[in-house]
């Protein structure tokens, strides 16, 4: 299906912005009242803590309906929870009509996980074992394979790490990935948000959001920030730099950067995966849009669609008699659907 947005959305900031102020307030102010999820029935979450790779403890979220198929297992971007990602409660409310299982958990060093363990995130680069240990469990609870990873913006990242890993430990309960907007190229996108207002602007909220999560790590595990690391977080790689790279053992940040990558290793992706992305994203280098390209034009596996609008973790079209404005986590869904109900036929 082809993405047209609303002749106001085509504009990358714009779009962004809206689905910030608009979609992330109401959620916070209605949560599941939320008027858009009316037509769909509620879930009776479980919470449970899970088990990661090295035994890192996992929160989360999962649902299991009558007679369901299928299961996702979804991550969200850079901050929140899994209590205030409005977009994957969203999809994880559509999924559950649709007789899907479902996983909302906090990764690494994320909502109520980082309560229970010190250990960082590490953008994909351990993330993608933990998704393995996560089917798992989920089998063990009665939750049915195939299953399907979806992210969004870092959690995208998160999700093709996840499939690189099930692939590489041949995994028999994954079988594929859809991502919205995923992070591809830190490094060069990091530094291409100092180029621009609207960058600097989105650096500087994020950066506020993590010095916040490091202050909580040091109020809870003391002994695991080094003295004065708080108060050098000035932006999304200081965190990294401070927070992330010696627990995992890199030497610098550019190093760590380009080892999570995706960009890296979309070629040799053997499992089918979707990625959608705007060509107008605000977040990220304008450049990475032909290397994207490039990178999945020769793997059969591979399914892009990259859009001219869309912004990031947008994706807002005008509402239809048969579809809602969620043009993104539509697209999403179905394609996790149909590569699941493939596998069970």
């Amino acid at each position: 299906m082809i993405y047209q947005p609303p002749w106001y959305f085509k504009n990358g900031i714009v779009q962004t912005a809206w689905l910030v102020y608009y979609y992330a307030r109401i959620w916070e102010k209605q949560g599941h009242d939320a008027f858009w999820l009316k037509s769909y029935p509620p879930i009776e979450w479980q919470e449970k803590v899970f088990l990661g790779a090295e035994d890192v403890p996992l929160w989360g979220y999962w649902c299991c309906p009558p007679n369901a198929y299928g299961t996702i297992i979804l991550n969200y971007g850079i901050t929140g929870t899994s209590a205030t990602a409005w977009y994957a409660q969203t999809l994880a409310r559509k999924a559950y009509a649709q007789g899907l299982a479902v996983l909302i958990y906090d990764w690494r060093s994320h909502g109520k996980s980082a309560e229970l363990s010190p250990v960082p995130s590490s953008d994909g680069w351990r993330e993608g074992a933990d998704q393995v240990r996560l089917a798992e469990q989920l089998v063990a609870l009665g939750c049915p394979a195939p299953m399907a990873l979806i992210g969004f913006s870092l959690g995208g990242q998160l999700a093709l790490w996840g499939l690189k890993t099930a692939i590489e430990e041949n995994c028999p309960l994954i079988c594929t990935a859809a991502v919205l907007a995923p992070s591809l190229d830190s490094n060069r996108s990091l530094d291409y948000l100092k180029t621009t207002w609207s960058g600097r602007l989105i650096e500087g909220r994020l950066t506020q959001e993590l010095r916040q999560e490091a202050r909580k790590r040091q109020a809870r595990f003391p002994e695991a920030v080094k003295p004065g690391a708080v108060e050098r977080i000035d932006s999304i790689a200081a965190f990294d730099r401070e927070m992330v790279i010696d627990y995992y053992g890199f030497e610098t940040v550019a190093e760590y950067y380009t080892k999570t990558s995706p960009l890296l290793f979309l070629p040799q992706l053997s499992l089918p995966h979707l990625v959608i992305y705007a060509a107008d994203d605000p977040m990220f280098d304008p450049e990475l849009v032909t290397e994207l390209k490039t990178a999945m034009r020769d793997n059969t596996n591979g399914h892009l669609s990259l859009t001219p609008w869309g912004g990031h973790v947008a994706h807002l079209s005008a509402s239809t008699a048969t579809e809602d404005g969620f043009w993104g986590l539509n697209r999403l869904l179905e394609f996790v659907t149909a590569q699941i109900k493939c596998k069970v036929m």
